[in-house]
């Protein structure tokens, strides 16, 4: 599970709900809170050149110190040439598990909705990406009741998976595995035509589900679910309920251990009604195989 979480924060209500979702993932699974502002400068002018960018950079930092001592967090701020850029390379050097930014302020209320750091962290990162949704500082639940995971049986959703398991019991949280399977609009050439598609689609979903359920861990409380409908309001709906937590996985190309968006991801991210985390891909086999070198040396 999680050890290390790094907040990108700025002062602004978006910082703010990253905030509020950080500390609540912090708070379930015991990881150390990094608050981090990032100061932008120009890639050909590093600080001290410009006077108005000294006192901008003074400005941000005590804003971040001070919003850090309340909750009574880490700071470390940092300078690069973007926010995203800042982010990825403290995340790189602190081996974080874990970045938490919030959504552009152009999305609906209560709703996630993707910035230009957080589509950028989305398609490099070297580790998870937490978006929290607009306004989650001020309707954030106590507990997280649900971790919804969407899986296909891809490897991509099988590593999602497997961290939405580690989430789950860190938070004493249900497990919903979600599955959604909406048949072609049109059918050729078989009998009984598109109901008896969806009958077969749906149980074949519902199989890879269940084979997926029984491999779970027993403490971990699981239940699956088959939704015969486009994937994006299907899992949308299911993370509606408060306390939800979306779970998904990178894209089945791109770099291993960095985060890369598919179409379904890239649009969940501009609608989620709850935190939507995306994992990296092959980022959780990596980090198991890791502690079991390590359990193999030490045995």
């Amino acid at each position: 599970m999680y050890s290390k979480i790094i907040v990108g924060y700025d002062g602004t209500d978006a910082g703010k709900d990253a905030l509020a979702l950080g500390r609540q993932l912090a708070g379930a699974t015991g990881a150390e809170l990094i608050l981090s502002g990032v100061f932008v400068f120009h890639p050909m002018i590093r600080g001290g050149v410009d006077p108005l960018a000294v006192e901008d950079e003074k400005e941000l930092a005590t804003q971040v110190d001070a919003a850090a001592g309340e909750a009574g967090v880490k700071s470390q701020n940092v300078g690069s040439t973007s926010v995203a850029r800042g982010l990825h390379e403290l995340a790189e050097k602190t081996d974080a598990d874990l970045v938490v930014v919030g959504s552009s302020r152009a999305g609906d209320g209560g709703h996630t909705h993707l910035g230009g750091v957080a589509t950028s962290l989305l398609h490099g990162s070297p580790c998870a990406v937490a978006i929290a949704p607009n306004g989650y500082r001020d309707s954030i639940s106590e507990l997280v009741a649900t971790v919804v995971v969407g899986y296909d049986d891809s490897p991509e959703s099988k590593s999602a998976l497997q961290s939405a398991c580690d989430l789950a019991r860190a938070t004493g949280a249900t497990l919903r595995l979600v599955s959604a399977a909406e048949p072609p609009p049109i059918v050729y050439g078989k009998s009984g035509g598109r109901e008896a598609l969806k009958e077969d689609i749906d149980e074949e979903a519902r199989t890879r589900l269940e084979s997926a359920q029984s491999e779970l861990p027993a403490d971990v409380d699981a239940e699956v679910k088959v939704i015969s409908e486009a994937p994006v309001p299907a899992l949308a709906q299911e993370a509606s309920v408060p306390g939800s937590i979306l779970v998904l996985g990178s894209r089945g190309y791109g770099p291993v251990r960095g985060v890369m968006l598919g179409s379904v991801s890239r649009r969940l991210a501009m609608r989620t009604p709850a935190p939507l985390v995306v994992y990296p891909r092959g980022a959780h086999a990596e980090k198991h195989a890791a502690a079991s070198a390590e359990t193999a040396a030490t045995a």
